[in-house]
């Protein structure tokens, strides 16, 4: 097994178990980040969601581009809400806001990075 695999296994059942918690869970749960891409940001969006159906075989990427940016929502299967983005022009690239519904069992930063690696 290779290491990203395992690695999106245990981001998986770390979501997984989050949710079983239940609605009475009060605690916030992910996070929001920003970051700066040298691509368009219709690519930027199309590498984001690549990167985030290649991490786990259970997501599911959409991509809606338009003139002035782009949004990716990345759903779980069974249609729960994982993470979204919006990106936008910016300096002859793109700037884009990151919000990862999860929290994972290592830094968050790690599977942050793991979606815009590349882009």
């Amino acid at each position: 097994m290779t290491i990203r695999w395992i690695t999106g296994l245990l981001i998986l059942l770390a979501f997984l178990a989050g949710c079983a918690q239940g609605k009475s869970a009060s605690a916030p749960y992910g996070s929001t980040h920003t970051h700066r891409f040298s691509q368009a940001p219709a690519q930027a969006a199309r590498c984001f969601a690549r990167n985030a159906e290649e991490h786990s075989s259970a997501l599911v990427a959409e991509v809606n581009a338009r003139d002035s940016g782009a949004d990716v929502i990345v759903r779980v299967k069974n249609g729960v809400t994982y993470a979204t983005a919006n990106f936008r022009r910016s300096n002859g690239g793109s700037s884009g806001t990151i919000t990862l519904m999860v929290r994972s069992s290592s830094r968050n930063y790690d599977l942050f990075g793991a979606l815009v690696e590349g882009c």
